[in-house]
């Protein structure tokens, strides 16, 4: 399904490629912890340090004056240091991982990975974005875009969500109740079962019987089948005559 998915590659989605960058080789340099405005992951840095400043201040002042002061209860005082956004590593883009837009929505799912990319299910649309997209903070993934950006980002590019196929397995005598509907290979409905015998099963469809084996049948979520089309039972029943008492 993949092979069917086209990358984002917008400019919206590239820019958030770009702020992730820049993040990361902040980090990397040392500096401070790069923050994206309004990511969700909690105040600024910069201000929970300033605010870790001032209860220094207040603390020295008191000491000043002769005020008894400890250690403990400066550092209880303190706030803690938040950490911000930095560049996801691949490793961090597990199947299921929920990912957020830059204001802490959750916008999308990480379906799989992929050399060139992730594929992310949002809603019942399934897209594929660069690696460089994703930024991660302490509450998991996210992207430098606003949910309105990242869905005008995937809207031409995205591919709808197949459905799932019902599994089927082969049916047995015990499956055969009179009554049954049986469907063809298509899932159309063409008769129903009326006897099992030792010899087959015999389904009534259009005024007729048609005695079928067995191992003919299969059954899914939705009932009995057979592994044919319709047209396909007709041509092999050929001109075979109308169902009457007793036949």
């Amino acid at each position: 399904m993949s092979n069917r998915i086209i990358a984002v590659m917008l400019g919206t989605v590239g820019g958030a490629a770009l702020a992730l960058a820049s993040a990361a080789s902040a980090q990397q340099g040392g500096g401070p912890p790069p923050v994206i405005p309004g990511s969700g992951g909690g105040p600024r840095a910069q201000d929970v340090a300033a605010a870790n400043r001032a209860v220094d201040s207040d603390y020295n002042t008191l000491a000043g004056r002769g005020v008894s002061v400890t250690d403990k209860s400066r550092a209880d005082s303190r706030q803690p240091r938040q950490r911000g956004p930095v560049a996801a590593l691949a490793a961090d883009l597990t199947v299921g991982a929920t990912v957020r837009d830059k204001n802490g929505l959750q916008i999308a799912t990480v379906e799989g990975l992929e050399a060139d990319g992730a594929i992310v299910k949002a809603g019942e649309r399934l897209a594929k974005l660069p690696l460089d997209a994703f930024g991660k903070d302490d509450a998991g993934l996210l992207i430098a875009i606003t949910a309105a950006e990242f869905q005008a980002a995937i809207a031409q590019t995205s591919v709808p969500v197949a459905p799932e196929e019902p599994e089927v397995v082969a049916a047995t005598a015990d499956d055969m109740k009179p009554g049954l509907a049986v469907r063809d290979s298509e899932g159309v409905a063409f008769g129903v079962i009326e006897q099992l015998l030792d010899s087959g099963v015999v389904v009534l469809m259009d005024g007729r019987k048609v005695k079928l084996a067995v191992d003919s049948f299969g059954k899914d979520e939705n009932g009995l089948m057979i592994g044919i089309t319709l047209g396909e039972l007709k041509a092999m029943m050929g001109n075979s005559a109308p169902a009457t008492a007793g036949t």
